[in-house]
């Protein structure tokens, strides 16, 4: 299964960045680098995990978001796998080691996992679209030793940040010293797939961002819309700023 490839079309807000470096007299490639970065930091804070939908700030998330992500995993997990008390678990695996497992004549399980392999197969033979596992009833869940499902648990739960990260390593691609984000998403910047690129399209400066990862769809337009107009608002502030400063500093007069 193919994981989200993200990609927005942006030229309509790009177009308003030139704008507003041309208006400003700044440089394009600098400002557009620069804010293209830091537009796209804004919209990672919207990609799970999060304890809580994100309000106003720059981070990417915090310890408690990491740990939502965490359980979100074991939650997803035991929609496919039921771990047994060890005796329970060494009755079924003795008694139906090949096929369902059964209490009389009722079907109470698809069967007995005995490896890591075969649960990670399980899995993924069982992932939707959005990357999150299809909810299966008690008679089709695979039955699983409880070792070995805090096992698969704590692999699957060392990917929780890749979305994020993968959203990250454009980010820091064009603007190295940004600052929001936190360790446990840079720790995922290795397994993460995302690019970012500065390029000349009809004399005018573009950034292009790409990344690909199960979390990315969560990402509604309706979100993007919010972050855009954020963004514009702080630049335009930003602006302004920059200009008072500099007028002041060249003892011009300004309001």
């Amino acid at each position: 299964m193919s994981k989200k490839h993200f990609e927005l079309d942006d030229a309509v807000f790009q177009s308003k960045i030139r704008k507003m470096a041309k208006k400003w007299k700044i440089d394009e490639k600098e400002f557009v680098q620069d804010q293209g970065a830091m537009y796209w930091r804004d919209l990672a804070r919207f990609i799970p995990p999060y304890k809580s939908f994100p309000g106003r700030g720059t981070t990417l998330g915090n310890k408690a978001d990491q740990m939502a992500g965490k359980l979100a995993i074991e939650y997803d997990l035991k929609k496919l796998f039921f771990a047994p008390e060890g005796r329970v678990f060494n009755w079924a695996e003795s008694t139906f080691p090949t096929g369902e497992i059964y209490k009389g004549r009722k079907v109470i399980g698809a069967g007995v996992i005995k490896s890591i392999g075969q649960m990670r197969r399980f899995h993924n033979a069982n992932r939707l679209k959005n990357g999150r596992p299809r909810s299966l009833k008690g008679f089709q869940q695979m039955w699983v030793d409880e070792a070995m499902f805090d096992t698969y648990k704590f692999i699957v739960q060392r990917d929780v940040g890749i979305a994020k990260a993968s959203m990250a390593k454009g980010v820091l691609r064009l603007k190295p010293n940004i600052k929001g984000i936190p360790k446990w998403v840079r720790n995922q910047m290795g397994k993460a797939i995302g690019n970012a690129r500065m390029a000349k399209v009809n004399n005018s400066w573009t950034a292009f961002f790409t990344a690909k990862a199960f979390g990315l769809q969560h990402l509604s337009m309706g979100t993007v819309n919010i972050v855009r107009r954020g963004r514009l608002k702080a630049m335009e502030t930003r602006l302004k700023f920059l200009f008072k400063k500099a007028a002041k500093e060249s003892k011009l007069k300004v309001r």
